[in-house]
């Protein structure tokens, strides 16, 4: 048992959708789909569908995409069992699970398709006048879907499973590359290191970006259903609060070693000598910058001093 809450919309586009109402006639026939449920509707025929849901949609007329929309589908295992009046009392332990109470809803049964599933189309506004709570809509269905699973024994789908399985993956790579990111170029590379493109959701309007999804090739999650602060707005703001922070930290000077040139000319040394203490001394600095420790540089410091302590005859 699988749970899609789907885009609300008008009850024109969504019962037409449910019903086939736009759908080839010749391919989507009447046998291809039922009604196995319903509260305070006439369900003899779409119109008739449509009119009821908007004669309670009038309560509160102001309420935009009044038509919620739930698809639930199920694994091919759990198929001889999934008669009209189990699936109907499916329904309405998730409405129920979910606070969708007191309201009109249609359930329909699609038959044309392998897997099996139904709909639920259900009025936003209540039977009286108040709007139903949709509040973490997500998440609790994903609680509600799982007490039902358990409660009748149902199958749970492998790509369910997998797609469970793959969440926390996904939180994880996503909160390591986030960390310090400035822009979604930066990001979108440091995700595909880890083997996980990052893909947009446009305006058909405006083509701007308006929502964010990330795939593996296999799976594909939105950035909401990952974690809510992984949702576009979320992380293009996070991208921007990287970006001005970076811009006032003042940049840190390199720091070049210095490298101190000393000696002390003895009475009796030559001009030559002079020479020769001076540069050897500049050798051994140089070679002493920094904590490594080379043991070809520490033989080559040596020789070096030892032919320090010669006489240098000055040729004439």
């Amino acid at each position: 048992m699988f749970a899609r809450i789907l885009k609300s919309g008008t009850f024109h586009d969504i019962v037409g959708y449910v019903t086939r109402e736009f759908h080839d006639k010749s391919k989507y026939t009447p046998d291809t789909w039922r009604v196995i449920d319903s509260a305070d509707i006439l369900t003899l025929d779409y119109k008739r569908m449509v009119q009821s849901f908007e004669v309670a949609h009038g309560f509160m007329p102001d309420k935009e995409n009044p038509a919620g929309h739930v698809s639930i589908s199920f694994d091919n295992a759990d198929a001889p069992r999934l008669t009209d009046e189990f699936m109907a009392q499916l329904a309405k332990e998730y409405m129920e699970g979910m606070g969708i109470r007191n309201t009109q809803y249609l359930v329909v049964r699609h038959l044309e398709t392998d897997h099996p599933h139904f709909h639920i189309v259900y009025n936003r506004v209540d039977m009286d006048g108040k709007a139903i709570n949709e509040r973490n809509n997500y998440k609790r269905s994903d609680k509600v879907v799982k007490k039902i699973k358990d409660k009748y024994g149902l199958t749970y789908s492998p790509l369910k499973k997998k797609y469970e399985d793959m969440r926390p993956i996904f939180h994880e790579k996503i909160s390591q590359a986030i960390y310090g990111c400035q822009s979604w170029e930066e990001f979108s590379r440091r995700l595909a290191c880890a083997g996980i493109d990052v893909k947009f959701h446009n305006d058909r309007n405006t083509g701007k970006h308006i929502g964010v999804k990330f795939t593996d090739g296999d799976i594909t999650m939105n950035g909401s259903k990952i974690d809510r602060t992984f949702t576009y707005r979320r992380l293009n703001n996070l991208f921007e609060l990287n970006r001005k922070q970076g811009q006032n930290q003042p940049s840190a000077a390199t720091v070049q070693p210095k490298v101190t040139v000393q000696y002390a000319p003895q009475k009796s040394s030559s001009l030559i000598e002079d020479v020769a203490a001076a540069t050897i001394g500049a050798v051994g600095d140089l070679f002493q910058v920094g904590p490594g420790y080379d043991p070809q540089e520490e033989e080559f410091i040596r020789n070096m001093r030892k032919k320090k302590k010669k006489q240098i005859k000055p040729r004439f």
